[in-house]
């Protein structure tokens, strides 16, 4: 039997469905980490920072200098180039944005699947143009949320 969902109003059978319900916390975080892979891009890892935590925190940043790519190299004095920043930007804000949404904090709660899959797209598309193994896991991480948007597999927990 169909139900109605108090915060977006679209009607839900669960009946023949595999929806996976998760925490709105949960959700919410997962997005925020979405924005962190993209805003990234803004402050790289110099050399130094490169081999912290024995080398592992440049799998969970990953925008390093002299990273290359199609839309050109990572340098200290300029950093990502132009049409980089106009790929990471909008991705890392409609990630933050979706947050937002999922939370029901200042953005409309409907919005959420649509800035989440906008950031997903972005992001994947920046990663593939600067491809390199560090950009493995925010790629993995952007086909699990176009998954998840486009199976309609999540479902926020209604609160």
């Amino acid at each position: 039997m169909p139900t109605q969902c108090p915060r977006d109003g679209e009607a839900r059978s669960d009946r023949g469905m595999n929806t996976l319900k998760m925490s709105t916390w949960l959700l919410a975080a997962l997005l925020a980490v979405g924005a962190h892979f993209s805003a990234s891009s803004l402050v790289p890892l110099d050399q130094t920072a490169q081999r912290t935590f024995g080398g592992l925190l440049r799998w969970t940043w990953p925008w390093a200098y002299g990273d290359r790519g199609v839309l050109g190299t990572i340098t200290p004095p300029s950093g990502l180039p132009g049409s980089g920043l106009l790929l990471a930007l909008p991705g890392a804000a409609a990630f933050a944005l979706a947050a937002l949404a999922v939370l029901g904090w200042w953005v409309p709660f409907t919005w959420w699947r649509l800035l989440a899959g906008a950031g997903a797209v972005l992001q994947l598309v920046l990663m593939v143009l600067f491809l390199a193994p560090t950009k493995v896991l925010p790629i993995a991480f952007d086909v699990l949320i176009l998954y998840l948007l486009w199976s309609r597999s999540a479902t926020p927990l209604v609160r």
